[in-house]
């Protein structure tokens, strides 16, 4: 495996890449020369990985890219930074900074504000898991490793007690010159205190194989609506990281958008008092492919809330699945907690899975959780025919009645998100 090779260079020095002081290199190679996530553990137990293992990756190489031409959607994105091939692209990008964002490069950011080195993933316990036998297990942070040595890594930082009025856009572009490529986006959003920000991350077309990592900070009473969209997947495949954590009433609100070969691994930490994460999403996968969530949210502090609300669909023999954690530490007291998912198969064929799950550590605390499985109601579509709708139209109705449930299409940042659904079951009519 090239990958594993390239690897050992970047270890012996053979190969430079840019130098991260604040990372534990050792602890990180150690890690990653470990076997990949698979179907043993809890967490990747949706998502095969044998593809991932089997495949000669290498990374990506600027110098051998094919010509981006980027498309007239993508240039129609006002107040955008755009991110080519899992690198800040300042020419492409049109974002305000006089509005309160600041854009850097993570080493020019840790320079003006080394005390954020503390914050950063640096060594494979960060995102472990702490199961109940006492055991930390570190496998299902491997990729979050791998982007760690590999990525070079950018700092969004939204500036304290602005509040950012309209939509700022991250949008991902890629050149996939070729299909064996690796590339590592590597984005840390930091809200400072008192800020208000609504962002839109939307990954375009991929051929290769992207493995990124989002790490979000909000700091005390700032808040931000942050949609996390996929388009459709070529040939390619997605790893996909996203870990924030809140201080003392700050307020997340993340919409999720998850499709065929994506792997969305999600935590929440509720650090302090009073902070609050509203999750929801919408997890689609077709033609005998896979889309998966895992979605963790962690209670630290006192009096915080959480709640899951996810929709699954599954068509063209595929399978989709989501596993939602809820932990609420020693001392969380007061926390509120839920966890619900309704499922839908729109063919005899195709499979959905949802495991909810709680551990609750602490008394005085609410929790609660749901989930549902069905398929398209046949009585209803020949009564809905009868009426002189057509078959396809009558299916794209109640979807969309399904997915309405979640709140897709409420805010700005949903927009989009609302036409990447439309491309999605337009495709499917054009298969049948």
């Amino acid at each position: 495996m090239f990958l594993k090779e390239y690897i050992t260079k970047i270890k012996n020095n053979t190969v430079l890449l840019d130098k991260k002081d604040w990372i534990n290199r050792l602890d990180l190679f150690d890690h990653i020369k470990q076997d990949m996530p698979s179907s043993r553990i809890e967490e990747w137990k949706n998502f095969k990985t044998n593809y991932l293992k089997k495949t000669n990756w290498q990374l990506f190489n600027a110098q051998l890219k094919s010509s981006l031409d980027v498309s007239d959607g993508v240039k129609a994105f006002s107040n955008s930074i755009i991110f080519e091939d899992g690198k800040f692209n300042p020419t492409l990008s049109s974002y305000k900074s006089d509005q309160g964002i600041k854009v850097s490069n993570i080493k020019d950011y840790i320079e003006s504000n080394p005390h954020i080195k503390s914050k950063l993933y640096s060594d494979s316990e960060k995102y472990a898991e702490n199961r109940l036998s006492g055991v930390v297990d570190k496998t299902p942070a491997y990729f979050i490793s791998l982007n760690s040595i590999l990525s070079s890594g950018t700092v969004i930082e939204i500036q304290e007690k602005k509040k950012i009025e309209g939509l700022i856009n991250i949008i991902h572009i890629f050149s996939n010159a070729e299909n064996e490529n690796l590339v590592n986006p590597y984005i840390a959003i930091i809200s400072k205190k008192g800020s208000q920000s609504n962002i839109q991350e939307i990954f375009y077309d991929i051929d290769c194989w992207v493995n990124n990592v989002t790490e979000v900070f909000l700091e005390n009473e700032s808040k931000l609506v942050f949609s996390r969209l996929q388009s459709k997947v070529h040939k390619g495949i997605k790893t996909s990281s996203f870990n924030c954590h809140l201080e003392n009433s700050a307020e997340i609100e993340l919409k999720v958008l998850n499709r065929e070969n994506c792997k969305e691994d999600i935590r929440v930490f509720l650090n302090e008092d009073n902070s609050k994460a509203t999750i929801s999403g919408m997890i689609f996968s077709c033609k005998n492919h896979q889309s998966d969530v895992f979605c963790k949210t962690v209670h630290k502090g006192k009096n915080t809330f959480s709640d899951q609300k996810w929709r699954l669909i599954s068509a063209e023999k595929s399978k989709t699945s989501i596993n939602g954690k809820i932990c609420v530490n020693r001392n969380a007291k007061g926390s509120d907690a839920s966890f619900y998912s309704k499922s839908l198969n729109l063919d005899e064929n195709s499979n959905s899975f949802s495991k909810p799950e709680l551990e609750i550590l602490e008394d005085d605390v609410k929790c609660k959780h749901g989930a549902s499985f069905g398929e398209i109601d046949k009585n209803i579509i020949f009564y809905m025919q009868s009426r002189g709708i057509k078959r396809e139209d009558a299916i794209m109705m109640l979807v969309y009645a399904f997915i309405e449930e979640i709140g897709l299409g409420v805010n700005e940042g949903e927009r989009q998100g609302i036409k990447l659904v439309d491309e999605i079951f337009k495709g499917l009519k054009g298969n049948e």
